[in-house]
């Protein structure tokens, strides 16, 4: 926001000279050395609120050099002859994208201020341009009346809009903080859960209500002697036959059957069974329940295939 705030200034130095080019087509008697004041003040404080926003960007001086700023600009246009009126709500409005109560308020004070000094100080001239007034407090007051019910009213407002935004903005940065926790957790575990799978040469997470199934790890050797396509009982077969001696065939086919194995884990959490490999010498195959159904019956088992020496 404090760069933006220098935008702002930089855009409205650009003021002075279409009041100049009011000056000359005879619609106003503002002095054109007041024209050039205003366009080298407004350009010089665009330019501190960037050098500040560089080395003090978090410090309440960088914020109110912009506001302030720009609110002695208005009064020495005020009492320059120029004619503010809509301008004055500018400060209040740019404070608002702060989104914070704090600034929003001292702005819309010193803001009032500032419109009560400046109107203080013209009231002279202004009253010298009225033929139905009496004396200056006549204006200075029919005035400044208007100008505390609208800044009553900007304030009130203003101060709704800033608390939606801050509880906004809030919210969002909340949601983004619960997010890159949740997010790095997970990426942690993750991490974990691919280090110790790593240890596997099978790693299967198996629906034993569809008979379908997930390749969490499954090393290359064992990928090309399986075909998916095949199913899953046919697929954990080819793989263990792959990487285990066939000299106690059937009870590993026994161990592999998918058929009993909710029978033999409704009052396990893991099976086993130890074998010879015909790569890495022993070999261990697992099945470790997962989650069971309604009626407590398994419902989803990891499968793995390991060396364990």
């Amino acid at each position: 926001m404090n760069e933006s705030m220098s935008r702002i200034l930089l855009f409205c130095s650009f003021a002075g000279p279409a009041i100049a080019l009011d000056r000359f087509l005879g619609y106003c008697d503002v002095s054109y050395i007041a024209c050039l004041c205003v366009t080298i003040i407004l350009v010089l404080l665009s330019y501190g609120q960037q050098f500040l926003n560089k080395y003090y960007p978090m410090n309440m001086i960088t914020v109110f050099w912009g506001l302030i700023g720009f609110m002695l600009v208005l009064m020495f246009m005020c009492v320059a002859h120029v004619g503010v009126y809509i301008t004055y709500a500018l400060v209040p409005m740019v404070s608002l994208f702060y989104c914070e109560r704090r600034i929003y308020i001292i702005s819309v004070v010193m803001n009032y201020v500032m419109i009560l000094v400046s109107n203080a100080a013209v009231s002279d001239f202004r009253f010298s341009l009225r033929n139905d007034l009496h004396e200056p407090l006549e204006w200075f007051l029919g005035v400044m009346g208007g100008y505390t019910i609208e800044s009553i009213a900007i304030g009130v407002a203003g101060y709704y809009l800033c608390n939606r935004i801050s509880n906004h903005f809030r919210s969002i940065y909340t949601s983004n903080i619960v997010l890159d926790k949740k997010y790095r957790d997970e990426e942690h575990k993750d991490r974990v859960t691919r280090a110790v799978t790593s240890l596997y040469q099978c790693v299967y997470v198996i629906d034993l209500k569809t008979m379908n199934y997930e390749v969490v790890q499954r090393d290359r050797f064992v990928s090309d002697v399986v075909h998916d396509e095949d199913g899953l009982a046919a697929n954990i077969e080819r793989g263990v036959f792959a990487l285990v001696e066939n000299e106690d065939k059937q009870q590993m086919l026994e161990f592999l059957d998918l058929s009993t194995l909710p029978a033999r884990l409704e009052k396990e959490s893991m099976i086993y069974r130890e074998c010879m490999g015909k790569l890495h010498g022993r070999c261990q195959l697992s099945f470790i329940l997962v989650e069971k159904d309604e009626q407590g019956k398994p419902s989803s088992v990891v499968f793995t295939l390991r060396k364990i020496s």
